[in-house]
C-alpha cells in the first residue's frame, strides 16, 4: 500500500514537471501552419489545376489532413503524408472531371 502511494505521488509530480517544463518549445499557431502548407511547392502546383483547387479547398477529407496543429506539422514535415494527400486530390479531381455532368 505504501509503495502504491509513493508511485502515485511520483506520477503526479512527474506530470506537473512535464506540464510546467520551461525548456519545452511552444507549438506554432495553427493559422501559421496552414499558411505554410498553402505556400508549399506541392500545394501551389496542385492548386494551379482548377479541379484540384476545388478539391483542396472544399473536400472534408483534405481538410482532415491538417485539422489540428499536430496534423498540420505532420503534413509539413513528412513526405509520405504529402504524397498521400497529393494522390487523393488527383484521384478525386480525375473522378470529378471524368464523371458525367448531372445538370
Amino acid at each position: 500500500m505504501f509503495l502504491i502511494v509513493i508511485l502515485v505521488v511520483v506520477a503526479i509530480f512527474g506530470e506537473i514537471i512535464h506540464r510546467l517544463n520551461p525548456w519545452k518549445k511552444p507549438e506554432p499557431a495553427y493559422e501559421d501552419l496552414v499558411a505554410q502548407i498553402k505556400q508549399a511547392d506541392w500545394y501551389q502546383e496542385l492548386s494551379q489545376d482548377a479541379a484540384c483547387k476545388e478539391i483542396l479547398e472544399n473536400d472534408p477529407h483534405v481538410l482532415a489532413y491538417y485539422s489540428g496543429t499536430y496534423e498540420a506539422q505532420r503534413l509539413l514535415t513528412q513526405e509520405g503524408f504529402q504524397l498521400g494527400l497529393i494522390d487523393y486530390v488527383k484521384k478525386q479531381a480525375q473522378a470529378k472531371t471524368s464523371a458525367p455532368s448531372t445538370r
